[in-house]
C-alpha cells in the first residue's frame, strides 16, 4: 500500500520488485519519504530496494518487531487535518483472527492492553480501515471487523468473500485507489514551490511563485503517451513533473536512442528557453502514468532573466552532461545528477600544465590525457580525495588539453552520507575497479572461524 499526502508517499511495508511496482503506479523514488515495517517476513520487508533512492527513506516501526503472525503484527493510523475536517486510515499488519488471538490472552502470550486495543481499531470509526481478512491458520477473519464503524473497510490476502461479507467489504488488488480527500489542483502548489526551488537551488520568491503559477495547468498523461516531440517548435510551455517517469528519447536517421529517465522533481523544456533555441532536441515520452504541471514558457523565461539564473543554469547543465560521461555517476538519477552538478566546479588544464591535488578536493578527470605517478596516457583518473579509497595527491601532468570536474570533500561526504543511492553505486563502482580490502564488505564465509 503506498499512501499519498500532496505529492509525497508512505509506503506501507517494502515488497519484492518494489521498483517495479512503483513504476508501473507513476510513483517516482523521490516521492517516497518513509516505510512503515509491519513485520519482518520477507514479502514485508524487502529494504535492498530503499538503497537505491535518491534520497534518505524514514523506516517506522517499533522497538519490537516480530516475524510471526500469531504475535499481532504492527499496524498504523494515520490523520490529518483538512478543511476543518480530520481524515483517519488505519492499517492492521498481518494478524491471526480475533478469536486465537483471544486464546492467546488467555494464555498470557498477548497482553490485555493489546487485547483492548485491537477490540478499539475493529470498532471505532475510520475514513478507510484496511485489514487482514486471509483467514486460515496465520491470517485475520472478516468477522472481526463486522461491528466496525469504518466509512469504508478493504481487506487484504483474500481473493474472494463470502456471501456474508460480500456486500459489507470490498477487497484490496493491485492498482486500486481509495481516495479520503478529493484532489485539488491547490493541493500541488506547495509541492511545485518546493521542487522549483530544489532544481533552482535556492528558494523560489513568492512574487515568482505566484507569476509562474497564475496560469499553472495540471496535466495527466498515460504511459507511452509522448509529451514532446524532437526537432518540434516549442509551443509556449514548460513542464514540471510532478509525479511518474518520463524517457528522453533521441531519432539520429537510423537508431532510437534512449538518453535519461526523469520523475518527479524534474522540469522538461527549459533548455530551449534557456538558450534561446526555441526548439527540442529529443523527444520525451510518458513511461508510466504522469501527473505534470504546466507554466508559462514566456513567464518562465522572464523569470530566468530577471533574476539573473541564466548562465548559472547554463554551467549546470554542462555539469550535468560532464558528470553523465563519468562512470562513477552514469547511473545515478537525473534527481540526484542535478544535485550534485550544483556542487562541482568545472575547469580546463592546458598541456603541458600540472595538477597538483589536495586532499580537500575530489578531482575527476572528464576529457583528455597525461601522466601521473610515473604512468603516461591516463585517461580516467581520480585525484586528491577519493571516496572509500585512499587519497591520491600525486601531479598530474597534461599531455594535452584536458578537462576535469572537482567536487569539495565536504560535499562529497555529504552526499555520501545523505544520498543513499549516490553511497551505494559509488561503493559498488570502487569494487569493481580494485581489489582492496574494504572495512564494510563482507568477508568470504567459508573462510570464517569460530562459532557459527
Amino acid at each position: 500500500m503506498a499512501l499519498c499526502d500532496n505529492g509525497d508517499y508512505i509506503l506501507i511495508d517494502s515488497i519484492p520488485y518494489l521498483d517495479k511496482h512503483l513504476f508501473a503506479r507513476g510513483i517516482s523514488k523521490n516521492q517516497v519519504k518513509a516505510v512503515v515495517i509491519t513485520h519482518l517476513h520477507d514479502d514485508h520487508c524487502a529494504l535492498f530496494p530503499l538503497i537505491l533512492m535518491p534520497e534518505t527513506v524514514e523506516i517506522l516501526t517499533t522497538r519490537a518487531i516480530y516475524d510471526v503472525h500469531s504475535v499481532p503484527t504492527i499496524g498504523a493510523t494515520f490523520a490529518t487535518t483538512y478543511k476543518g475536517y480530520t481524515k483517519t486510515i488505519c492499517v492492521i499488519g498481518d494478524n491471526t483472527a480475533m478469536s486465537a488471538i483471544g486464546g492467546l490472552v488467555a494464555q498470557g502470550v498477548v497482553g490485555a492492553a493489546t487485547w483492548h486495543n485491537l477490540q478499539r481499531i475493529y470498532s471505532q470509526h475510520f475514513d478507510l480501515l484496511v485489514a487482514d481478512g486471509g483467514a486460515g491458520a496465520i491470517h485475520g477473519d472478516p468477522a472481526d471487523a463486522l461491528k466496525s464503524d469504518a466509512d469504508r473497510v478493504v481487506f487484504v490476502h483474500v481473493e474472494h468473500l463470502s456471501n456474508r461479507f460480500n456486500t459489507t467489504f470490498s477487497l484490496a488488488s493491485s492498482g486500486k485507489r481509495y481516495i479520503v480527500l478529493d484532489e485539488d489542483s491547490g493541493i500541488y502548489t506547495s509541492l511545485i514551490n518546493h521542487y522549483l526551488s530544489v532544481w533552482l537551488g535556492e528558494p523560489l520568491s513568492n512574487r515568482w511563485s505566484r507569476s509562474i503559477l497564475a496560469e499553472e495547468e495540471i496535466r495527466h498523461y498515460n504511459a507511452g503517451d509522448v509529451l514532446m516531440v524532437q526537432e518540434s517548435r516549442t509551443r509556449g510551455y514548460v513542464y514540471l513533473i510532478l509525479t511518474g517517469y518520463c524517457e528522453v528519447v533521441s531519432f539520429d536517421g537510423e537508431k532510437l536512442h534512449s538518453t535519461a529517465q526523469l520523475q518527479a522533481g524534474e522540469i522538461i523544456g527549459e533548455m530551449a528557453v534557456i538558450t534561446g533555441s526555441r526548439k527540442r532536441n529529443a523527444s520525451v515520452v510518458a513511461s508510466s502514468p504522469v501527473t505534470v504541471c504546466v507554466f508559462s514558457e514566456e513567464i518562465f523565461e522572464a523569470f530566468i532573466a530577471s533574476e539573473g539564473h541564466r548562465d548559472k543554469l547554463l554551467a549546470r547543465w554542462q555539469s550535468r552532461l560532464l558528470l553523465r560521461q563519468l562512470p562513477q555517476f552514469r547511473d545515478l538519477v537525473s534527481t540526484v545528477l542535478e544535485k550534485l552538478a550544483h556542487s562541482c566546479r568545472i575547469f580546463g588544464l592546458a598541456a603541458g600544465q600540472t595538477l597538483q591535488p589536495d586532499a580537500g578536493q575530489w578531482y575527476l578527470l572528464v576529457d583528455g590525457s597525461g601522466s601521473c605517478n610515473g604512468c603516461s596516457n591516463i585517461v580516467q583518473l581520480e585525484l586528491g580525495f577519493i571516496p572509500f579509497a585512499a587519497a591520491n595527491l600525486h601531479a598530474f601532468e597534461a599531455e594535452c588539453d584536458c578537462c576535469f570536474v572537482s567536487i569539495a570533500r565536504q560535499q562529497a561526504e555529504c552526499f555520501i552520507a545523505e544520498v543513499r543511492q549516490f553511497s551505494y553505486l559509488l561503493r559498488k563502482y570502487c569494487i569493481s575497479q580494485q581489489q582492496n580490502d574494504y572495512d564494510w564488505l563482507l568477508g568470504n564465509p567459508e573462510s570464517t572461524t569460530g562459532p557459527d
